[in-house]
């Protein structure tokens, strides 16, 4: 897991180079790995793009303990969006605490989970903390994930929560997500689409998060 705090430290190092922007919250690819259920060393290495940017993860499982680590960036110039969202949420993004268009980010999370093993079912918790280093703001999530797996493809839900503060006010989400994976040899064909919910008094709304990407099996 060595790889895994490299990149922390070096997405850190590389933050300092840029400046702070409006503090918005910025949804990112939920990383929901989704582990084998017999309790062997797995490590997954994956690449995604979403509505808001570039996404890397790393999930490594030994036993039942999962270590999880995720970097998403986008320089500005990313803009993918086949489903249109953002066409959907123009209006309102001056008083929304989410940010409805793709912009300048960069965001690291670590966190540290449980496996159940349950056959062919998936359930497994998941907490951490994550960096948002342009905008800047802190924040802290709980996980559950479920799912199933046969032989060609891995489906599940996840929901998270979310803690952070964002311009001076306590801000929570909910992130419920859907996910399918399909497996060829080592490699997973990553699908998933989550909203990203505000917890905001007064002024509840949700943002839609479209994923997909490619995950590698070690």
């Amino acid at each position: 897991m060595k790889i895994i705090w490299v990149c922390f430290i070096l997405a850190s190092l590389l933050s300092k180079i840029y400046a702070q922007i409006d503090n918005l919250y910025i949804p990112v690819t939920i990383n929901a790995p989704l582990f084998k259920n017999n309790k062997c060393k797995e490590l997954q290495i994956g690449s995604k793009i979403n509505n808001y940017g570039l996404h890397i993860n790393f999930a490594g499982q030994s036993k039942s303990k999962i270590l999880i680590f995720s970097i998403q960036q986008n320089n500005g110039n990313i803009k993918f969006d086949p489903l249109n969202f953002n066409e959907y949420y123009i209006q309102g993004q001056d008083k929304h605490l989410i940010q409805t268009y793709p912009t300048k980010m960069l965001y690291c999370e670590l966190g540290v989970g449980y496996n159940l093993n349950m056959n062919k079912q998936k359930l497994s918790f998941l907490s951490g903390v994550g960096q948002q280093f342009l905008n800047k703001n802190t924040r802290y999530f709980i996980q559950l994930d479920f799912g199933k797996e046969n032989k060609l493809i891995n489906v599940g839900v996840s929901l998270r929560g979310n803690y952070a503060k964002i311009q001076n006010q306590s801000f929570f989400t909910l992130e419920p997500l859907i996910q399918g994976k399909v497996k060829i040899w080592k490699l997973r064909i990553v699908n998933q689409f989550e909203y990203c919910i505000a917890i905001n008094k007064g002024n509840d709304y949700m943002k839609p998060v479209f994923t997909i990407g490619l995950e590698f099996i070690l």
